[in-house]
């Protein structure tokens, strides 16, 4: 490894650290405000962030592994909520009037996309299962990493970074009593 690919590692390494370090920030202000996590509070957070994926364009898969939950938890909520149900498919909407022309081609990637990708490899997921989430075909993430040094670098060191897929790690929520409106 000659010292332009040490300084490319190192750099994706960065990378990688902060999205994780973002991941955790919601996490931080809760503690900072002197409050432990809380569905009530979570849930709205979840939601938003599926939103945010799903205006660029990402799908079902994507929208929920962006907002951290099981895709199942992403209909749930739609089926639930019609406010939410109404904003995904306005999401959904924004995305399709903003799409590039594509040909038959598959879409190119976006940060949204890559995020979601880099958070999925970080997780333990093997590489094919991880790009399909975002919708990004195998072949077409070949090329990128081909062609693009640094997009290849992000990958090796979000697999680097990863969790074994056999570790489980469990988080204390406390669940709000909605008869007392706490």
């Amino acid at each position: 490894m000659d010292d332009s690919d040490r300084r490319l590692a190192a750099w994706a390494d960065g990378v990688v650290a902060r999205v994780a370090a973002q991941d955790e920030l919601d996490n931080e202000f809760l503690a900072a405000l002197g409050r432990s996590p809380s569905l009530r509070e979570e849930t709205p957070a979840h939601m938003a962030k599926a939103l945010w994926a799903a205006t660029p364009g990402l799908g079902p898969a994507g929208c929920a592994a962006a907002a951290g939950v099981p895709q199942r938890q992403l209909w749930t909520w739609q089926i639930q909520e019609p406010a939410f149900a109404a904003a995904m498919a306005s999401a959904s909407t924004l995305a399709q009037s903003h799409a590039l022309a594509t040909n038959g081609t598959p879409a190119p990637m976006t940060p949204i996309a890559l995020r979601v990708l880099l958070k999925e490899l970080r997780a333990g997921a093997r590489i094919q299962p991880a790009a399909a989430l975002p919708g990004v075909p195998i072949d077409a993430l070949n090329r990128l990493r081909r062609h693009h040094p640094r997009v290849n670098a992000l990958i090796l060191a979000a697999r680097g970074r990863g969790e074994s897929t056999y570790e489980h790690s469990y988080r204390l929520v406390r669940v709000d009593n909605a008869s007392t409106g706490r």
